[in-house]
């Protein structure tokens, strides 16, 4: 029993120590994402929404952690969940609606040699970092993962 009860414990802290680690990268992407959409906040109102969202996260999920056992491991699947919905339209809209035509032109790049890649005049034009909203997505998926973490041997021994 002992045994069990102890891993049952070090699976909890190592969840609680993943969730605060994802925290921290919600907080650096919080500012990151500010200062990247600082230019455009005032036209576009699509640049919010990752800095609502991520500023809904920095206080839900402590909370969310505190009364994990109750409802907070739900509340949590729920916003990651919403995390990966925040990342994949923000590709769609750093796209510009064309995801397949933007990323297509990512690989041509990435396939030049360093140095000789041509530069068209639409790439003179400041364009927003295509790939950037996938890691939203990422962590929302980890966090998802993180959140559905359980013992199952703890599990087995309450049915």
């Amino acid at each position: 029993m002992n045994d069990g009860h102890s891993s049952c414990q070090r699976i909890q802290l190592i969840q609680r120590l993943l969730l605060l680690t994802l925290t921290g990268g919600f907080l650096i992407l919080l500012v990151e994402i500010r200062f990247q959409h600082s230019v455009v906040m005032g036209e576009k109102w699509q640049a919010w929404i990752p800095v609502i969202y991520l500023t809904t996260l920095l206080v839900l999920v402590p909370i969310a952690m505190v009364f994990f056992r109750r409802f907070g491991r739900n509340l949590l699947i729920v916003l990651f969940s919403g995390l990966t919905v925040v990342g994949t339209l923000g590709f769609w809209f750093h796209s510009k609606d064309k995801p397949i035509q933007a990323v297509s032109h990512v690989i041509a790049t990435d396939l030049e040699q360093p140095g000789h890649v041509k530069i068209s005049n639409e790439d003179k034009e400041t364009n927003p970092p295509l790939l950037a909203p996938l890691s939203l997505a990422g962590l929302g998926a980890i966090g998802v993962l993180v959140s559905l973490l359980t013992d199952k041997r703890k599990k087995d021994a309450e049915e």
